[in-house]
């Protein structure tokens, strides 16, 4: 058994609120699958749903020293979730120029994520791959990824902060998307194959 399974959860929040980016990296992996599958009910996409999983970790990474501890940190975890992916639905819609009626899809999708129940061996495989994913991305790229897209900061703000070019930081963002999107997959497809034999 490792050390992290014996490590309370209250204990990894307040090593990560300090910087321990392992007990961060440990805390994706118990909650990856819980987050994704709430991405999931409400984008109803693979793509989106992974891209909003990485936006939330990437915000609880910043924003964990606010977490208060007056919830479980995954019910702020959901909460965080819910509201990026509702955020982004909106946003699709903008895009679209969807001039309808949405109140009732928001209504139906707040009732369609209730109930998260999912198989634990597959939540158990999504947290391990999930945090294997975030793991490998190159320091700079994680970096980048976390202060872009957890914290809001503009290219300009951080090329400022890191000391370089704002296309740099553009190039570097796009690069930690793309490259956390290929090692999920290839995780994924290896997982897949695993059960196949």
């Amino acid at each position: 058994m490792s050390w992290q399974t014996l490590v309370s959860e209250a204990t990894l929040v307040e090593k990560a609120a300090a910087g321990s980016q392992q007990a961060f990296g440990e805390l994706v992996r118990r909650h990856s699958s819980r987050v994704y599958a709430v991405s999931f009910k409400i984008l109803k996409n693979r793509e989106d749903a992974e891209d909003n999983l990485q936006n939330v970790f990437c915000k609880a990474f910043r924003k964990i020293s606010q977490f208060e501890g007056k919830s479980q940190f995954s019910t702020w975890l959901v909460r965080i979730a819910m509201n990026e992916a509702l955020m982004a639905l909106r946003k699709h819609r903008v895009e679209d120029n969807d001039g309808g009626d949405q109140s009732g899809t928001d209504a139906t999708t707040w009732e369609e994520i209730r109930d998260l129940h999912t198989d634990p061996e597959r939540q158990y495989i999504t947290k391990e791959l999930m945090a294997k994913a975030f793991g490998s991305l190159q320091p700079s790229l994680r970096n980048a990824l976390i202060l872009h897209k957890g914290e809001g900061w503009t290219n300009r703000e951080l090329a400022k902060a890191l000391g370089v070019r704002a296309q740099t930081v553009k190039s570097r963002v796009f690069r930690a998307r793309v490259r956390f999107r290929q090692q999920l997959h290839a995780l994924t497809k290896t997982e897949s194959m695993a059960f196949q034999e």
